[in-house]
């Protein structure tokens, strides 16, 4: 009998021990998932903005062909690949390129290296088809660049779950290269040196996620990033940041979703008077929100308000108010978007509208998931 015992725990170890090493061998092996998200606009103009910008009143406009693969190295780690082909022509941009160590770390840490999407604030964190509302906040165009902050360096992150909450916490070391708010920040007259070694610049992010109920959830962040971004003048950037997001979710065919973020940016920039070079600090202030509503399956509408004081000018602010109309003819894999926005600004002299058709697509694992 205890033979036989001895017997069957033998064959059940091999059996187990097969089936992990096919495991560990089929994450290593195997092909990366590949997705492809497609993103098709047609966007109509006020006159004024269509002639200040050089455009046209109505364009056609590949916004962007995202390209994605993603796959484990092995049982420990993974590896994202995120790249932006903007427009039909040669523009592409790697927007992330991470490794993640997932598991093995002590205190449950993750680290990831590479170039990824900072965590700062939520909405930086999101590549932009996930936003019904499309454009990417003025706070972030003018405080952290056009494109948002993409970080080139390392990131330790850490989930504790406490009760029915989880504090999520985070910390990266990045190149100030990555900071590309700061080539609008360097005067006429003014030269940075495009060969001096970039800075490393320091974030951290804090967040609370809980359940509230069944159909309620809420998180709340807080975010903060320093340092010298221009080594030529040594100028430096402190941005702080708080994040809310309310969800509300009874089933499949119905939602709402809220959400807030503020930021202060405390910038010294360049500016040259009697061919001498002086630094002043600028403060600015953005809020954008917004609130979203599904109410069938295939149907949601939102609306939202994004405002902003200017990053690298004084006295110089920019408003915008809209709503957006989404429907989702095939759930996940495809989305058909429209969205008004009015925006006015002291750095032009007129009302901006504009009204955009949006054709998204979704290929592969990477759905074109809703924020």
């Amino acid at each position: 009998m205890h033979a036989m015992r001895r017997i069957t725990a033998l064959h059940a170890a091999v059996v187990w021990f097969g089936i992990s090493a096919h495991q560990a061998a089929a994450q290593t092996l195997s092909n990366p998932d590949l997705s492809l998200v497609g993103d098709f606009r047609v966007v109509g103009r006020s006159q004024e903005a269509a002639d200040s910008t050089g455009e046209r009143e109505l364009s056609f406009v590949f916004e962007e062909l995202e390209l994605d693969f993603n796959a484990y190295l092995n049982p420990y780690m993974r590896a994202d690949v995120f790249i932006g082909i903007h427009g039909t022509g040669p523009d592409v941009d790697v927007e992330e390129a991470v490794m993640t160590v997932l598991r093995g770390l002590p205190a449950a840490l993750q680290l990831s290296v590479g170039q990824y999407l900072l965590d700062f604030g939520k909405i930086n964190t999101q590549h932009s088809h996930q936003w019904s509302w499309m454009d990417r906040p003025l706070m972030h165009r003018t405080m952290l660049g056009d494109e948002g902050l993409k970080a080139l360096g390392a990131r330790l992150t850490t989930l504790i779950p406490i009760g029915d909450s989880a504090l999520g916490l985070s910390a990266s070391a990045f190149s100030g290269s990555a900071f590309e708010a700061h080539e609008h920040a360097v005067a006429e007259g003014h030269e940075s040196n495009e060969d001096a070694p970039a800075e490393i610049m320091g974030s951290a992010r804090v967040s609370v996620f809980r359940q509230i109920s069944d159909l309620w959830s809420a998180e709340l962040g807080a975010s903060y990033l320093g340092g010298d971004y221009d080594p030529t003048e040594s100028l430096s950037t402190h941005i702080a940041a708080v994040d809310w997001k309310l969800r509300w979710r009874p089933d499949s065919y119905r939602a709402f979703s809220w959400v807030l973020e503020t930021m202060r940016s405390e910038r010294e920039v360049a500016s040259v008077d009697s061919l001498a070079t002086s630094i002043h600090t600028v403060d600015a202030w953005g809020a954008f929100t917004s609130a979203e509503l599904q109410w069938t399956k295939r149907w949601s509408a939102g609306a939202l308000f994004d405002w902003t004081q200017d990053a690298t000018v004084a006295d110089a602010e920019t408003t915008a108010i809209g709503g957006f109309l989404d429907f989702w003819p095939v759930e996940e894999t495809a989305r058909i978007g429209l969205v008004y926005r009015h925006e006015t600004s002291d750095r032009y002299n007129f009302d901006n509208d504009t009204v955009t058709l949006q054709f998204l697509w979704g290929m592969g694992p990477h759905k074109v998931h809703a924020f």
